[in-house]
């Protein structure tokens, strides 16, 4: 998705008169509900229709009913007001309910999400402030408004001026959640329309089998004429950063049972144990039934020591009583694909990694269990996020080219 600092979203006053219409039915209890006078109501809604390039809402005589893209609309209207509630009740340390919480619901406003957003960004008032074309007490005066609004210290000073504070990268965080779901609502309506491309934005480990997505990529491509697929490999940690800020949509690769926060889950697809691996033509394939011992004569080439594999191979050498010199460590699966290929050297990898059309051909699995806890490839999601139907849809035929392999 686009960089926050470049971003523009519907009011949050005409999402909230659109969402309780489209509750209430009607316009005339949408302004009762709001305390607002009708005509500013119906204001509201048209301006609303208008920045999103299609009717909501029709009209009539019993009331005002969502229309085919309306419906659509409004579940993420009313999923992008619930997240900015409970963004901002989280912040209080409060209930959505309470009067605080909703005295903060009804004053926050687009430039206090914006300037937050922009801060959490840029990582400084200056850098935002000098990003989007403004002089920093422009920036400054929303910022520490919504700071005064929620009652809570959302900046802190660094050493080139201010920056945010754990609470506001926070709040920060939930506010991009929340943005996200009105982006998608827009994303759907001009899908539907064949005006945008519909999009799944996918994390992708490094040894995550890519053949299966692949196949799942161009099913569904060859279907969907305005469609696009994102995939973006990195390590876990920054995935999961990634994926709780709403910046891709599920992760595929190794899982962690339990994931690191409360507010993912996962999907387990298959299993996919280590294996011991090394060029095709090593002299430890000419064994038939290779054993622990065989492996002294051998170095190995480690992962670093941040990586599930490091662990496994340091208990497995342990166990074995093999010897533990390090010569060769890196992250890269490139490069220890490539020190293998051109040496005796051995490592640990996972056998789906193994299966892929490029490395099947230079290298080989020892036929040798590796003891280690269950290690199952699948998918980690955001516990309450809403595919799209071209999402689900992806998802669907990865699982079948899971299926498919198994």
């Amino acid at each position: 998705m686009a960089s926050w600092l470049q971003k523009s979203l519907p009011r949050v006053g005409r999402l909230r008169a659109f969402d309780a219409v489209a509750t209430a039915g009607t316009m005339s209890a949408a302004a009762n509900r709001l305390r607002l006078t009708q005509p500013a109501i119906t204001r509201a809604v048209q301006m609303l229709e208008g920045e999103v390039g299609v009717r909501l809402l029709a009209r009539s005589v019993g009331g005002s009913f969502l229309t085919a893209e309306g419906r659509g609309f409004a579940r993420r209207t009313q999923r992008f007001l619930q997240h900015l509630d409970a963004a901002l009740a989280a912040t209080l340390d409060d209930d959505p309910r309470s009067r605080a919480a909703e005295q903060a619901a009804r004053q926050i406003s687009n430039v206090h999400i914006r300037s937050l957003l922009a801060i959490w960004e840029a990582r400084s008032f200056r850098r935002a402030a000098r990003a989007l074309g403004v002089a920093e007490p422009t920036l400054h005066r929303p910022a520490r408004d919504l700071e005064h609004l929620v009652k809570v210290p959302l900046f802190r000073r660094i050493g080139e001026g201010w920056s945010l504070s754990p609470s506001g990268a926070e709040l920060a965080r939930r506010f991009a959640l929340a943005c996200v779901e009105i982006e998608v609502g827009i994303e759907e309506i001009g899908a539907a329309r064949g005006a945008a491309a519909a999009t799944m934005t996918l994390g992708v480990l490094p040894l995550a089998p890519k053949p299966l997505l692949a196949q799942a990529t161009q099913a569904l491509l060859d279907t969907r004429a305005h469609a696009r697929t994102v995939i973006q490999e990195g390590d876990y940690d920054k995935l999961v950063i990634a994926l709780r800020t709403g910046t891709i949509d599920a992760i595929f690769g190794a899982l962690r049972h339990p994931p690191p926060f409360a507010d993912l889950v996962e999907e387990s697809l298959f299993d996919d144990p280590y294996g011991i691996v090394c060029r095709r033509g090593h002299p430890l394939m000419a064994l038939k039934h290779p054993n622990a011992a065989a492996l002294k004569a051998y170095d190995w080439v480690f992962p670093t020591a941040n990586l599930p594999r490091r662990a496994v191979l340091d208990q497995v050498i342990a166990a074995w009583k093999l010897s533990p010199r390090v010569r060769i460590e890196t992250n890269s699966l490139g490069a220890l694909v490539a020190d293998l290929v051109v040496s005796d050297r051995i490592s640990l990898l996972p056998r789906a990694a193994i299966h892929s059309h490029d490395r099947a051909n230079h290298l080989a699995i020892l036929d040798i269990r590796v003891p280690h806890t269950r290690r199952t490839v699948g998918l980690t999601m955001r516990s309450d996020w809403l595919p799209t139907e071209f999402q689900d849809d992806f998802l669907k035929l990865l699982r079948e080219a899971v299926s498919i392999r198994a």
